[in-house]
């Protein structure tokens, strides 16, 4: 009879309030509570979840702390169990720890984005500016990176700077140039094998004279001993296919002796012998091999970034190598305008199929067999002076 009279006001206080005719759930839920067999039960606090409703009118029923990794962040009339806290995903960082009253909070990790305005299912790469724009705001986990074009640099500025390029190319020139005749007259000049036409053939031609020097420094043959000739490729390279300015490999010198004609004979001295040529290579590859990663797979994904430096041309050939279809490189070319943000999608699909397989090395034995020494050698180094990796012997 109690209950009733109490209801009975209730329902005549939300008349005269309002004027309409208002159901007892909905006044129920306006003083902060529910409706439990006709009873209107006052709800637990955040952080607690309902174990037992009430018995009378507007008392709190028996309530019970959340589980571990549950929470509940607003009075509730939750029975039984608190939400589950949020799991953040492999490209997510915490923020802050899930706790009875709040939910976990993530975000993107650094180098990635997502735009508060849209659904984050995966947090995109950010933009990098190229060398013609500067950064106007850096890119954070809401927003990505704003690059602007940089202004026209001024006429002088432009000739300044060819003066010096061409002061310094001629500086390099002339020094080699004496050294290499300073060299001529103390080891007794030429043999007759290496006429004077063929010798004024060699220092006309830049890359070789590069080739003489080096040949200088390096000669192991003795003298008297077979001449070699110095070896240059004989297979033209597509315009596809060129290395870019990144310049011949110690490999690619090595691979192509067989198949090459001489193009200036010299005496022992100033030629490399083929087994010299090989042992240097083999040196090379066991320093990859020593490499070792400071985080596990983390190392190796932070690295992906470092290979957006490769030739654009060599993309496709590069990714074929690793075994990827034709089909996961067009959909990476149609879903990112970017070169690299192409290679990074693609290393990370590349990542998932090798499973445990999926090391740093793989990746720069690939372009080392495209004759990309150079890039993968700067990526190299980089990846050691940023602590991704770390030689075995350090």
């Amino acid at each position: 009879m109690r209950d009733f009279i109490n209801l009975l006001m209730l329902w005549i206080w939300a008349w005269s309030s309002s004027g309409i005719r208002t159901a007892p759930g909905d006044v129920c839920r306006a003083r902060g509570g529910y409706i439990n067999n006709d009873i209107c039960c006052l709800n637990c606090p955040a952080g607690t979840f309902l174990k037992e409703a009430c018995s009378r009118p507007f008392e709190r029923g028996v309530c019970e702390p959340c589980d571990f990794d549950t929470y509940t962040e607003h009075d509730n009339g939750l029975l039984k169990t608190c939400l589950m806290c949020t799991k953040c995903r492999p490209d997510e960082e915490i923020v802050e720890r899930c706790n009875s009253t709040r939910n976990t909070r993530c975000r993107c990790k650094a180098g990635s984005f997502c735009l508060p305005d849209q659904a984050c299912e995966v947090c995109k790469t950010c933009r990098k500016c190229k060398e013609d724009e500067k950064v106007v705001a850096h890119c954070t986990a809401n927003s990505n990176t704003v690059c602007q074009k940089r202004g026209p640099t001024s006429t002088s500025t432009l000739t300044a700077v060819g003066v010096v390029s061409v002061s310094v190319v001629a500086i390099i020139v002339i020094i080699v140039i004496i050294g290499c005749l300073l060299y001529w007259r103390t080891s007794g000049g030429l043999t007759s094998s290496c006429q004077r036409g063929m010798w004024n053939k060699c220092l006309e031609n830049g890359s070789d004279l590069e080739e003489v020097k080096q040949n200088n420094v390096n000669g192991v043959v003795e003298e008297g001993a077979q001449i070699q000739p110095l070896i240059y490729p004989t297979q033209p390279v597509g315009e596809d296919e060129e290395d870019k300015g990144l310049g011949p490999s110690l490999s690619t010198t090595t691979a192509s002796s067989e198949t090459s004609l001489p193009v200036c004979t010299l005496t022992s001295e100033y030629c490399l012998s083929r087994s010299l040529l090989r042992q240097l290579n083999t040196l090379e590859d066991e320093k990859l091999r020593r490499l070792v990663p400071l985080n596990g797979d983390d190392s190796l994904k932070k690295t992906f970034d470092l290979f957006g430096e490769i030739d654009v041309n060599y993309h496709k050939r590069f990714f074929r190598l690793l075994g990827l279809s034709d089909n996961a490189i067009r959909t990476a070319e149609a879903s990112w305008s970017l070169p690299e943000d192409r290679v990074y999608e693609l290393l990370k699909i590349w990542m998932e199929k090798e499973g445990m397989k999926a090391d740093f090395i793989s990746l720069i034995e690939a372009l080392l067999s495209l004759n990309q020494r150079f890039s993968a050698e700067n990526i190299v180094a980089r990846a050691v002076d940023n602590g991704y990796f770390r030689y075995e012997e350090d």
